[in-house]
């Protein structure tokens, strides 16, 4: 059974500074959970208060009732924390992942039972002999979550599994932690500073910025409406950009209409547009005067780049005959790949 977590009023702080503030932040038992951010925004301080590693120097952080401040080795024992580096010693796969449950004073068999499924799992079970130093980055990190897994959490903590990895690695590792937890009722939280693998592994994700909480959302509302500028920037909007909206609720950009309008808000705004919902018109009234700097081969597109202070990109199908570098154009956005939000501090 997954735990319930809840934290009220957490404040962490090092060094005299401030690093992590938390008003309230609930998660469901079974429920996944990503935390995003750039670097510096707390994300592994909070794995660390959930971990028990650290106290939390104001507030309380429960795990399903119990402070981690007195849970002791009790409440430790029921939380896995798969870190950034994976930390292997130079013994073999299976020695690795039954050390955990070594400490435990699991009978060895039952240790043996339990790291070999684990490894099973991740499809890794031919690795269980080999020593830790051979092995690619991919392969130790799939140890390195198969030693968490076995010990059977309530609570999972993943930080940034997929550190360190190729493209290609990545994809097919954050495949593997798919479908390692489809089967478990764990409650997981995995930080990340990538919003694609923030968003493929949640239910919901906590956007983190300068230690404070920006957004809790689901990964559909988190993408269709970002609270603000850098939370939009953070989820992956290819354009974002100052605009005002007129009393009719016409959204401008420079003074220039631009195919979008807000029916709550007026005065100034930001807008957030996916590179896709960029769209490139021949020369007529509305719209803003651009003119094509780039036009590159993307995947499945053409990525456009356009003059002017915002540095907007564009991406077109493949289908489509693409603009070439110097061709003047008006350019338009689509509502439906794009966010009107209210201005706020960011």
């Amino acid at each position: 059974m997954g735990a319930v977590v809840n934290l009220r009023d957490v404040r962490q702080r090092r060094a005299g500074r401030e690093v992590l503030r938390l008003d309230a932040l609930d998660l469901e038992a079974g429920e996944r959970l990503a935390v995003l951010g750039p670097n510096g925004a707390g994300k592994t301080t909070l794995l660390r208060l959930l971990a028990a590693i650290d106290p939390p120097s104001d507030g309380a952080v429960l795990v399903d009732g119990v402070s981690t401040r007195t849970g002791g080795v009790a409440l430790r024992r029921r939380v896995a924390y798969a870190t950034q580096r994976p930390g292997l010693l130079h013994t073999s796969a299976l020695h690795n992942v039954e050390l955990p449950l070594a400490w435990r004073k699991l009978p060895r068999q039952r240790r043996r039972e339990l790291a070999t499924a684990a490894l099973e799992h991740l499809g890794i079970s031919h690795l269980a002999g080999r020593p830790a130093h051979a092995l690619s980055g991919g392969e130790m990190q799939r140890v390195s979550l198969a030693r968490a897994l076995a010990t059977e959490p309530s609570l999972l903590l993943l930080d940034e599994p997929a550190a360190g990895l190729d493209p290609e690695s990545r994809s097919t590792f954050l495949a593997d932690v798919e479908h390692a937890l489809a089967d478990r009722a764990t409650t997981v939280v995995h930080v990340s500073h990538r919003a694609e693998e923030a968003l493929r592994l949640a239910d919901r994700v906590a956007v983190l910025v300068a230690g404070e909480l920006r957004q809790l959302d689901t990964p559909s509302a988190l993408t269709c409406r970002p609270n603000d500028a850098t939370v939009a920037r953070l989820v992956g909007y290819d354009n974002v950009l100052g605009a005002s909206i007129d009393r009719d609720g016409a959204v401008r950009v420079a003074g220039h209409t631009v195919g979008l309008s807000s029916a709550e808000l007026t005065g100034p705004a930001t807008i957030a547009v996916w590179g896709a919902g960029v769209r490139l018109n021949a020369a007529g009234v509305g719209g803003l005067r651009r003119i094509v700097t780039r036009v590159t081969p993307g995947p499945g597109r053409w990525e456009v780049a356009l003059d002017g202070p915002d540095q907007l990109r564009a991406y077109l199908s493949r289908r489509v005959t693409p603009p070439v570098p110097g061709e003047r154009v008006v350019v338009t956005f689509d509502p439906d790949l794009a966010a009107v939000i209210a201005t706020r501090a960011s």
